[in-house]
Parts: C-alpha cells; structure tokens; sequence
C-alpha cells in the first residue's frame, strides 16, 4: 500500500506540473510575442505643437485606483488642482476601477482632466489604443489624453517596444487629431521619442531628484505631495508655464 500511495502520490505531481507548465506556456503565447507588428501607415505628418506660455502658475495630480476613496470636498481654494490625469486603461484589457467615479467627480467640480494609458510594450499598439478610445472617450474642451511610457517587466525587443508606441501614437491622432501628451522618464524619451516626435508632443516628464535637462511641458517632480483629499501622498505636477499654457492641454 505504502509503494502504491506513494507511486499515485508522484503521478499526481507529475500531472500537476504538467498541468502548470501547460498553462504557463498558453500565458506566455498569449502575452508576448518577438514578431514586431506591421508599422503605422502615415498619409501625413502631425503638426508641430504651437505653446502659448502663461503668466501664472500651474499645477496638478495624477491618480489611480491606488488613492481609494478620495474626499472631493477638500479640493477647493488653494487645494484645488488646475488640472488632473487619471488612469483609465492598461494594455489591451484592464481597465482601472475607480475611472469612472473619478471622472464624474471631476466633472461636478468643472476641474480640468484627461484620462491615461499605461503603455504595453509588448501588446500591438493600435489594438492599445483602440481599447483607450473606447474606455476614455476623450471629448473636446477635456484635457488631451495621455499615454504612459515607463519600464516594465515584459518580454520584448527595442523594435518591438517602438513599433508598438508608433502604432498607438499613429491611431490616437487619427481618431483626435493630435498625438497624446506623453508621460515618461528622460531616458525613454530620447530612446523612443525624440527623434519622430520631438516638436509635435506635449512632454511629461518624471524626475524626483533634478528639474529635466529636456525641455519639458509638464514635470512630476515628487510622489510625496501632500493633499487633504488623500489619505496617503500622491504625485505633484508642475506646469512650465514659461513655455507651455493650460489652454494648450486642452483638447480642440
């Protein structure tokens, strides 16, 4: 009996891990891919970006599932954002939990927001941005909307990554008319973007240490920004009002 239990009892690993590694290989099929995806089709080339600066300052959040419940009612005088990012999707299926009462919030307080997507560089970049559209529908006179570029544990290639940005920058002007604003550290910037989209994008730029060296639009310059809103810290953002205004942001 002792022989028989323990011959059954390695079957039932061997089926298990079996089992495993099926599902973990049907996972991984699914999810990465090291065949880069046919390349956008350009009829014509964006538009420079035209900034119009500002005499006054301006500054703003950004925000997520991650802030829970927020106290709306504390976000006036002093407190209250001239403008708010907040994340909207990821990839090509997760979409973020709180969006949807964020944005009815924003909208009873008439402050200035635009939905983001966080970038997956692993995932076809039109098929990206198509879920986006279809969650945020971004309207005229919101903010335009953003795309997150940042690092992330995936498998892919540096073709893959840009041919994947392309493609979603490519389809969200064509539905808008504009690239999105882009949120990234320096180094992605000049890895990714620079050299197709220098003067056509309104930059985001993270950096908690220094003030960019590139010229940026917008810098989120701490993640510890403290608000009567929030329960913990959240991220600060400072608008380079010398060089960019708020009715730039504005989508037309």
């Amino acid at each position: 009996m002792a022989k028989k239990g323990k011959k059954r009892a390695i079957g039932w690993i061997f089926w298990s891990l079996l089992i495993l590694l099926a599902g973990a290989a049907s996972w991984i099929a699914y999810d990465y891919t090291l065949t880069p995806p046919p390349p956008p089709v350009i009829d014509h080339e964006a538009n420079n970006i035209v900034r119009h600066p500002q005499e006054n300052e301006s500054w703003g959040i950004d925000i997520s599932h991650h802030q829970g419940t927020i106290d709306w009612s504390k976000m006036v005088g002093e407190k209250r954002p001239d403008f708010v990012f907040l994340k909207a999707t990821e990839g090509t299926h997760f979409t973020d939990s709180e969006f949807e009462d964020y944005r009815e919030s924003l909208d009873r307080l008439s402050i200035p927001y635009a939905a983001y997507h966080f970038m997956r560089f692993n995932k076809n970049g039109k098929d990206q941005a198509n879920y986006f559209l279809r969650k945020a529908q971004p309207q005229k006179g919101q903010l335009i909307p953003v795309v997150d570029i940042e690092y992330q544990r995936h498998l892919y290639t540096d073709e893959i990554a840009q041919r994947n940005i392309d493609l979603f920058m490519e389809t969200i002007r064509s539905a808008i008319g504009v690239y999105p604003i882009v949120y990234c550290e320096e180094k992605y910037y000049h890895k990714y973007l620079k050299a197709k989209y220098e003067k056509k994008i309104i930059l985001w730029i993270a950096n908690y240490i220094r003030a960019p060296k590139t010229q940026w639009d917008i810098w989120q310059k701490t993640a510890k920004f403290k608000h009567p809103s929030f329960r913990k810290n959240i991220d600060y953002n400072e608008l380079n009002h010398r060089r960019i205004g708020l009715r730039d942001l504005v989508l037309r």
